[in-house]
């Protein structure tokens, strides 16, 4: 057998598919685990200024019944801004039972950063990194037993497109802090 048609064959034997199953479930579950993470942060976020409209230009937002909250403070630490309504306001408004629990004011937070450089992004981000370098490494393994049989083209493929996974999330680690909205 010719070698291209060797790396171009289906494998011959079930462990050889059960490491493919394997490394193809755990790409997969990695990119899903982050994706699904990042949708859950945005919708979080939605959540938490559902109602209120936000003027870039006037850093500041604007409540449901029209009352503004201004920027209050930024906290460098955790890269929050938070915006406060008048507590006077807030204290006489027909929607405070809905909207804020205390006596203080309505308070929203802002990210200043990207999801990728938040602490539960760089999280999910090393959890994907993990779940692909084992799938890399379980490439490499099945490469090294099965080097030569057939199959073994899909092994590589798979190797490379783990490897193509860890360039990507490291480009974007190293890329720095991105502009947020």
């Amino acid at each position: 057998m010719d070698p291209v048609s060797l790396l171009l064959s289906l494998p011959a034997e079930l462990e050889l598919w059960l490491i493919l199953g394997y490394v193809v479930v755990v790409l997969g579950g990695a990119r899903l685990a982050e994706m699904l993470a990042q949708v859950h942060f945005e919708r979080a976020r939605r959540y938490a200024e559902r109602g209120f409209a936000y003027d870039a230009d006037a850093d500041h937002y604007h409540c449901p019944q029209g009352e503004r909250l201004a920027l209050h403070v930024v906290e460098p630490k955790s890269r929050l801004a938070v915006y406060r309504a008048p507590a006077s306001s807030c204290n006489s408004c027909p929607l405070k039972a809905s909207c804020t629990p205390h006596d203080e004011g309505r308070h929203l937070y802002r990210s200043l950063v990207a999801w990728a450089e938040t602490d539960i992004g760089r999280f999910h981000r090393r959890l994907s990194l993990l779940m692909v370098g084992i799938g890399v490494i379980f490439s490499l393994g099945g490469l090294a037993r099965w080097m030569g049989q057939p199959g073994t083209g899909l092994l590589l493929l798979a190797l490379a497109a783990s490897l193509a996974s860890i360039a990507r999330d490291l480009r974007a680690a190293w890329a720095g802090p991105q502009e947020h909205e």
